[in-house]
């Protein structure tokens, strides 16, 4: 019997982030009076990327740092406009439009059902989105889902975000999300989307 076909790679930032096997990761955001950072780590507990933020900055960014060595990856930037509903991330440290990966847009400001649109960066008409992240933030679960549609990464399980609130709270605290990736799908899109997600959902 022939074995069955490998699964297509969605890759958004680096075919280096695609692993042919499934991964899981907790995202862990530890809020202080000084910023909003999240730590990255695998099955086994080891970090294996890092989110520094600024809580005060006027234009909220957000450098996601991969590895021991803190190589920048990406960097997030809130729009500025009402309600944080708008981000844009870009390859490595830059904020060049020429570096732009794609922009996540929430649907409207208050949402009860969490509807997000990712729109790569050569999808500059934004008509019809390339990601959908959809669910419940408020549940404790969403899902990216490819295009416009229901169908989730790869397959039905696809990739799930869930949270959970530790000592502290919301205002002050932890926030632990779980990111299930699928295989071939770029674990490092996947975590910013977590990240924005959170800063979506927890606007200053």
């Amino acid at each position: 019997m022939a074995a069955p076909p490998e699964p297509a790679a969605t890759q958004v930032v680096d075919a280096r982030f695609c692993a042919p096997e499934a991964t899981a990761f907790a995202v862990t955001k530890i809020i202080s009076v000084t910023g909003r950072d999240f730590t990255v780590t695998d099955v086994t507990g080891a970090a294996v990327m890092q989110v520094e933020a600024a809580v005060f900055a006027f234009q909220r960014r957000s450098l996601l740092l991969d590895g021991a060595a803190r190589r920048p990856v990406l960097t997030m930037r809130d729009s500025g406009l009402f309600m944080s509903t708008r981000w844009e991330v870009f390859r490595g440290d830059s904020t060049s439009g020429r570096n732009l990966l794609f922009t996540v847009v929430r649907s409207s400001a208050f949402q009860v059902r969490t509807k997000i649109y990712v729109f790569l960066a050569g999808n500059a008409s934004e008509q019809a989105p390339d990601f959908v992240i959809r669910g419940s933030y408020y549940d404790g679960a969403c899902t990216v889902c490819t295009g416009n549609s229901d169908a989730a990464i790869a397959q039905a399980s696809s990739i799930f975000i869930t949270r959970q609130n530790t000592a502290g709270g919301a205002l002050l605290g932890r926030h632990t999300y779980t990111a299930r990736i699928n295989p071939g799908v770029d674990r490092a899109f996947i975590l910013a989307l977590t990240v924005i997600l959170d800063e979506m959902h927890h606007h200053r």
